[in-house]
């Protein structure tokens, strides 16, 4: 029992230590109707919707640092904003949301650096339509590239 409480103690130390070392932002479990998540911290900049023809509107925003980015889904199907490139999304974690279902809105984590975020859609990353920008401050200059090359 004792051997099994180390190990739960080591996991958690771990689980921590790696969040705090991914830093960035990303979602921070806020609810997806509330604004601003649950930091309580970040304005909302801009808003995104997912349109029911499967498009992106607007599909660039520019947001300063600091404020957040609200995604609403106006479309049939789920949907994943997350930032570039697809399968890791490292770009801009702050970008990153868990899938929202027709009719959710959620918000992104905060932006805290100027930066060009390439944004698409995590279930359909290859619909041109479902790809964005997030400019943040004075960012010019394309966002990342949709995949990584190999």
């Amino acid at each position: 029992m004792k051997q099994q409480a180390s190990r739960v103690l080591a996991m958690m130390a771990l689980t921590f230590f790696l969040g705090a070392a991914c830093g960035g932002g990303g979602y921070d479990g806020g609810s997806p109707t509330t604004p601003g998540g649950g930091s309580g911290s970040g304005a909302v900049g801009a808003t995104i919707t997912i349109r029911s023809d499967g498009t992106l509107q607007p599909n660039e925003v520019r947001i300063a640092p600091g404020e957040r980015v609200r995604f609403i889904n106006q479309d049939g199907r789920q949907h994943q904003p997350t930032s570039n490139p697809h399968l890791v999304h490292t770009d801009c974690p702050a970008a990153n949301l868990p899938i929202m279902a027709n009719g959710d809105s959620m918000n992104t984590g905060v932006f805290d650096r100027t930066v060009v975020c390439g944004i698409h859609d995590h279930l359909n990353p290859d619909a041109a339509t479902l790809q964005g920008t997030i400019r943040v401050g004075n960012a010019e200059g394309p966002g990342g590239p949709v995949y990584v090359k190999h």
